[in-house]
């Protein structure tokens, strides 16, 4: 019998364990495996885990050494943490693109906003990209401004899963204003709402999607200051989050420069640190999906060590298909605890919501934790 991992990416995931069984003294085969057991989760499963026990004597026929190891393999999909750190001062308010408009004053209700933009790209109900993700991502929701509480207007969103509901009841039709205290929003997220990073856990990404608008200032005094929000930043960098950051304005010179930095940051010692620049509402909702979306993979984290010289001797199915092993559309063996599908394979894992993928190894080069 073999190790078994059993992944179903939609309305159920599930994970089994098959005892290495055989024919004992008596010739009868060794019944040592229990039915794998199935729970609810999410759009794509959302990184839900469900796993069944194994019981029943080491393997003793097929050329298996005695011995051999059983227990509760489980798989999950390693899901990204994603905090929106969204601008809410009454510059939100302003036209977009305001195509060399004056900068708003006044927070209102305008459909043509950047604020409402923003909301479109965010929650839309077909095309909205937390709308779409909220199963395979743990959005979290910050909204920082000086009214009616500095630097959040009001209590954050924790990351979760299915966060869908939370975020449209907190982001609503007109921004709350007035001034734009991003040094000290930056610094409640990563001191607040960042995970700390375990050695060989199977923790997602941390991202932090910072959209703004306007120079930083801070909740005591409405002239620009720079440097909280470069601290918070570096902060963030220390902590191995990756920070982007959109300008929703038309930002030149020292602004301009600011924003950089804070890309820059965000994107840590590896370097890019794009600065998003979008000019027009659908510029902007690609750049989410970019952003976002792509946080999304492919990776399926197992409970227990494949030895990386006999990978490919296990198999992976999608749909009870066979995907080849270290193929470009296929899957690898990211490291001895991880399976990546790749190209075709992924895209597939992706885009079916019903999808069911199972990965299966021989107790000889499975162990199990």
């Amino acid at each position: 019998m073999r190790n078994t991992v059993n992944v179903l990416m939609g309305a159920v995931l599930a994970a089994a364990a098959l005892a290495c069984g055989g024919d004992d003294e008596g010739g009868n085969e060794d019944p040592g495996f229990h039915n794998p057991t199935a729970g609810s989760s999410g759009f794509l499963g959302g990184g839900a885990t469900s796993g069944a026990g194994a019981s029943g004597s080491a393997a003793m026929g097929g050329g298996l050494p005695t011995g051999c190891a059983d227990g509760v393999v489980r798989a999950s999909r390693l899901t990204p943490r994603v905090i929106l750190v969204l601008d809410g001062s009454c510059s939100m308010s302003t036209d977009y693109p305001s195509n060399g408009g004056q900068s708003a004053s006044e927070c209102v209700n305008s459909d043509n906003s950047r604020w409402a933009a923003l909301r479109r790209a965010l929650l839309d109900p077909n095309t909205g990209v937390v709308t779409r993700l909220a199963g395979l991502v743990e959005f979290g929701l910050v909204v920082f401004g000086t009214q009616p509480d500095c630097p959040l207007t009001a209590d954050p969103i924790i990351p979760a899963i299915n966060n869908l509901a939370a975020i449209e009841g907190s982001i609503g039709q007109v921004p709350p204003g007035m001034f734009t205290p991003t040094g000290a929003a930056l610094d409640y997220v990563y001191n607040n709402l960042i995970e700390p990073v375990v050695p060989d856990s199977d923790m997602g990404a941390q991202i932090v999607v910072l959209a703004t608008d306007g120079e930083p200032n801070s909740c005591d005094n409405p002239e620009t200051n720079y440097g909280p929000s470069v601290q918070a930043s570096q902060l963030g960098a220390s902590l191995g989050v990756t920070t982007y950051v959109i300008s929703l304005a038309n930002a030149q010179g020292e602004f301009h420069d600011h924003l950089q930095e804070l890309a820059q940051l965000g994107a840590g010692p590896n370097g890019g640190g794009e600065l998003y620049e979008p000019t027009t509402p659908e510029q902007l909702a690609a750049d989410l999906e970019l952003l976002i979306g792509g946080s999304v993979g492919c990776d399926i984290a197992l409970n227990g060590e494949v030895d990386p010289n006999a990978a490919c001797q296990g198999t992976v199915t999608l749909n009870g298909q066979p995907v080849p092993c270290d193929d470009p559309n296929g899957w690898i063996l990211l490291d001895a605890r991880h399976i990546r599908l790749q190209g075709a394979a992924c895209d597939q894992l992706m885009r079916d919501m019903t999808v069911s993928l199972s990965a299966n190894f021989a107790c000889t080069i499975f162990n199990p934790d």
